[in-house]
């Protein structure tokens, strides 16, 4: 503690040094906690007992293009929980979005539908009132009960225990409160804060659906979690998992023969267990971690040569302490206590930082969505743990090298007034030579990285989406939500088209049950009429859209072959449909596929015939692959939920009050949770957020990780044309010409920038191919970046050389020669 102490004293005498080297390693570590931060988020255990047991049993089928049928049926849910010993408990959820009725006002209301055992399999206890029992509802009429979100319950009942037993209306019908859940959990949809949890005899009112969902093993509707058995491993999980698939299959094959399972530990099947995710996700997660473990050596170095440069200065007092008796480990511990409190200070600080910025970028999110979003970023324990992990390394990283350099000094030292002339002075100037070239070579690699993500983030922005989001408003809305029958709510929607067309402004208006790049996506096998799938080739999923005749004129989505849909294509007319090019060259290669017909085992009813083939467009993410695609007319497969969709020829933001007030005129108490831009809606879901999220951290770990690498250069040149002032005064005597000097000081700077510029393209190379499945839509190698990065970096490091070089000139001869 005494050296503490000691080194707290020094650094106060030394208040110049002691605020650069702390901020600098505050930068560095608050670029890792605030990574580590945001990740955390993403693997953070539930706040449930034993969290680390709990694990997502996600469905495979062969063929499946999207990934999104890793659904169970209620029914293959029993069977887990009746065959499998491998888990003590088997539960599964549904996330919907429906309308809440509170005192005559609706509100959007996000929700799971629950198997009976979901809280007492997570191990929850309520917060208010009771949760469910297991196997409730989990038969036909049953009571509609909720179990509302702590934060929903805090929000719009004042927290009020007496609300237990009122009766409110969910989706236009009576249901009663009967407990909340405890505080802090928010439900199984990572990022989402769920508004109240419904058995799931409550998710459908039609009580024909709620008897599918319950026994209908093609019904595929649940997202199903386990909590392993004590001993058990994923591993072994997932053999037992396979072995009953295959039972399964043998006893069940129309609707089992060909299902895979994947256990997956919860907190990797984030938000939902899709297998694209499951390879992109890892590699931003690989290349933040890179990036922000740059920023932290290139602190660690900067702040080396400022604590050698140090050293130098109290070599004096070593060699002090020395003659009186100090052993070489105790000048080492001695000089290690400055480390240690540089780096406690700098982590302090950079947790406040960390904290900051991940605030900032979590708020700087745009999810395009009305939905309670929720981003657990608290400074917990792992955090703080991690913090500290940082700093205690930085200590480690910043202090050895110059304690035991600065350890050698020897008694001889105190006959020197200077160390100019000490044969250590050219090896330390080596030493902060090298850190300096270090340096550079990590500033390139880390900007590379970044302009990568950031020219990731521009070839998004440009690509082809195969439709025009521009000029486009849209507006989800739900008239279920208020108890609107299917007939009732088209009748709406006819109105409030014919309504919204008059609005000055608008050029087509139309409807659709999804947008492209969203966050919901529907999809079901089909095959074509005749070729029926073999038994061990089961039809592949494809994802679909009920839309509006005008909707393709209106996204300006080209069809390229055949007709769209008209107002003819009526619910007593030839079941039609219009397909992509994708979808058409896999069903009928080589054929003309206009008048073909398909069927969808999901759909049931007659075939349904091709009129037309769309343009192939994005409809997941904008990285994705060709995916075959197919359009049904809205009144053919009328859904209450759809979103409308209208082109404007004036800015579409001019056009939300009056489209507000048209829904309002119509029905009141339609809640209208989600209007925006086409352009801002894709911004969110699967569209551009995960590309720009990269970037904004990438970019703003390279601007950091330069900052360093800039000051690190123009300090060591500054402090190398310090030492030569002498020399320099002589040469100026002697009639050197300035220019001749500054091209002399100059040229160690060039030195340095070209051979950390040279090492740095080297391990650049290597280090973007590791993060190469990150860079979704540019190469690892993209020359753009590689060649304007090095550009960029060279000239300001070599700005960086020429200020010092410069200011060195205007010694005056006479000065320089006094010098010391």
């Amino acid at each position: 503690m005494r050296d503490v102490w000691f080194s707290i004293r020094q650094l106060a005498r030394a208040p110049a040094f002691a605020a650069i080297a702390i901020v600098t390693l505050a930068l560095g570590t608050g670029a890792n906690t605030a990574t580590f931060g945001l990740i955390n988020d993403l693997l953070r255990p539930l706040p449930v007992p034993h969290a680390d047991r709990i694990v997502v049993i996600a469905a495979g089928s062969p063929g499946d293009d999207t990934g999104l049928r890793y659904r169970y049926s209620f029914p293959a849910l029993v069977d887990y929980r009746r065959e499998s010993s491998v888990f003590s408990d088997v539960f599964g959820f549904d996330t919907r979005l429906g309308g809440l009725t509170i005192a005559g006002k609706t509100s959007q209301f996000v929700f799971h539908a629950v198997t009976g055992n979901f809280f007492s399999g997570l191990g929850i206890r309520p917060a208010a009132g009771r949760l469910f029992a297991p196997g409730e509802g989990e038969q036909v009429g049953a009571d509609r009960v909720i179990v509302l979100g702590y934060v929903f319950w805090r929000t719009h009942f004042g927290g009020d225990p007496h609300v237990m037993g009122s009766t409110v209306r969910l989706d236009g019908q009576p249901a009663r409160i009967v407990g909340v859940a405890t505080e802090g959990f928010h439900g199984l949809f990572s990022g989402l804060d769920l508004d109240g949890y419904v058995p799931l005899n409550t998710e459908n009112t039609d009580a024909h659906e709620t008897d599918r969902l319950l026994h209908d093993r093609a019904y595929h509707g649940l997202t199903m979690e386990a909590r392993l058995a004590p001993g058990v491993t994923v591993g072994t999980a997932q053999e037992a998992a396979a072995a009953l698939e295959a039972r399964l299959g043998a006893m069940y094959p129309p609707t089992d023969g060909h299902t895979t399972a994947r256990v997956i530990p919860e907190p990797l099947a984030r938000p939902v267990p899709l297998q694209f995710l499951a390879r992109v996700l890892p590699a931003i997660k690989l290349l933040l971690f890179i990036l922000a473990g740059l920023v932290l050596i290139i602190a660690c170095m900067n702040v080396a040569n400022l604590m050698l440069v140090r050293m130098t200065v109290r070599q004096r007092e070593m060699a002090i302490r020395a003659s009186l008796g100090a052993s070489r480990a105790r000048l080492v511990r001695l000089l290690l206590s400055e480390s240690l409190v540089l780096a406690a200070i700098g982590g302090a600080l950079g947790l406040v930082i960390g904290q900051t910025a991940i605030r900032l970028v979590v708020g700087s999110i745009n999810v395009a969505v009305s939905m309670p979003v929720h981003f657990d970023t608290p400074i917990d324990w792992p955090l703080f743990t991690h913090a500290l992990a940082t700093a205690v390394a930085s200590a480690a990283l910043v202090g050895v090298l110059p304690a035991i350099r600065a350890s050698r000094a020897a008694v001889t030292d105190l006959l020197h007034d200077g160390s100019r002339g000490q044969s250590g002075g050219a090896g330390r100037q080596r030493l902060r030579s090298a850190l300096v070239v270090a340096q550079m070579a990590g500033s390139l690699v880390l900007l590379v990285m970044a302009g990568l993500a950031e020219r990731n983030l521009q070839a998004a922005q440009w690509i082809d989406l195969g439709f025009d989001p521009s000029h486009v408003l849209t507006v989800q809305l739900n008239p279920h939500d208020v108890g609107y029958t299917p007939a009732r709510a088209t009748a709406f929607y006819d109105e409030l088209q014919r309504r919204l067309r008059v609005i000055p402004g608008v050029e087509s208006v139309s409807t659709a049950f999804v947008l492209p790049l969203g966050y919901v996506f529907v999809g079901a096998p089909v095959f074509a009429e005749g070729r029926a799938p073999r038994a061990d080739e089961p039809p592949a999923p494809i994802g679909y859209d009920a839309v509006s005749p005008s909707y393709f004129e209106t996204m300006r989505l080209p069809i390229v072959r055949g007709r769209a849909f008209t107002e003819q294509d009526s619910e007593s007319s030839t079941r039609v449909a219009i397909i992509n090019g994708t979808l058409a060259a896999r069903l009928w290669p080589g054929e003309d596929a206009i008048g073909k017909r398909f069927a969808s085992p999901d759909a049931g009813g007659p075939l349904w015939q091709v009129v037309g083939i769309a343009r192939d467009s994005k409809y997941i993410a904008v990285f994705e692959e060709p995916l075959p695609y197919f359009y049904l007319p809205q009144a053919q497969n009328a859904s209450e939920f759809r979103t409308v969709e209208l082109r404007s020829a004036v800015p579409p933001d001019v056009l939300t009050g009056a489209v507000q007030q048209q829904i309002t005129a119509l029905d009141p108490e339609i809640p209208i949770p989600n209007m925006k831009t086409m352009r801002d809606a894709i911004d969110g879901g699967f569209g551009f957020l995960l590309v720009t999220i990269g970037a904004t951290e990438a970019t703003g770990l390279g601007l950091i990780g330069v900052l360093l690498a800039v000051v690190g250069v123009y300090g060591v040149v500054s402090y190398g044309a310090s030492q030569r002032t002498r020399e320099i005064g002589i040469r100026l005597a002697l009639g050197a010409q300035p220019r001749q000097v500054r091209r002399l000081v100059l040229g160690q700077g060039v030195t340095l920038v070209a051979g950390g510029l040279a090492i740095g393209l080297l391990l650049t190379v290597a280090a973007t191919e590791a993060i190469a499945k990150a860079l979704l839509l540019v190469s690892a190698t993209d020359p753009v970046a590689f060649g304007g990065v090095t550009a960029v970096l060279a000239v300001v490091a070599l700005v960086a050389c020429y200020v010092p070089a410069r200011r060195v000139t205007r010694v005056d001869p006479m000065v320089a020669l006094r010098y010391e």
